[in-house]
C-alpha cells in the first residue's frame, strides 16, 4: 500500500479563495468597460443597471475572498506545521494568503490615499 501525503485543506481553500479575489478584479474591469463606454468629449454614464449591481456584487465577493484566503493561509501553515510532515500545501497556503494580503494591504493604502486626499484639499 502506498504512503501517500495528503495536501491540507485549508492551503487549497486559501488558493482558491485568492485566485477568486483575483479574477473579480479582472470581472470588475470588464463590466467597467462595458457599464461606462469611453469616447472623446463623452462623459461616462452607465448605461445597464444590471451591470453596476453585478459589479457591486463582484466587489463584496472579492473582499470576501481576499479575507478569507488570508484566514485560511495563516490557519493552513499552522496545521502543516503542526502535523510536521504529514501534510503538504506549503506553497498553496503561501500563495493565498499573498494574494488575499496583497488586494487588503492595497485596498488599505488606497483608502488612506483618498482619506489625505479628501483632508488635505
Amino acid at each position: 500500500m502506498e504512503n501517500s501525503v495528503k495536501t491540507n485543506r485549508l492551503a487549497i481553500v486559501s488558493l482558491i479563495s485568492g485566485l477568486i479575489a483575483l479574477l473579480s478584479l479582472g470581472l470588475y474591469w470588464v463590466l467597467f468597460t462595458m457599464a461606462f463606454p469611453s469616447s472623446p468629449g463623452y462623459t461616462p454614464e452607465p448605461t445597464n443597471r444590471a451591470i453596476l449591481t453585478i459589479m457591486d456584487l463582484s466587489v463584496s465577493v472579492r473582499n470576501l475572498c481576499a479575507l478569507t484566503a488570508l484566514v485560511t493561509g495563516i490557519l493552513g501553515l499552522r496545521e502543516i506545521k503542526k502535523k510536521d510532515g504529514t501534510e503538504k500545501g506549503k506553497i498553496l497556503a503561501w500563495v493565498g494568503l499573498v494574494l488575499g494580503a496583497g488586494w487588503l494591504l492595497f485596498r488599505l493604502l488606497v483608502g488612506i490615499t483618498f482619506l489625505l486626499a479628501e483632508i488635505l484639499y
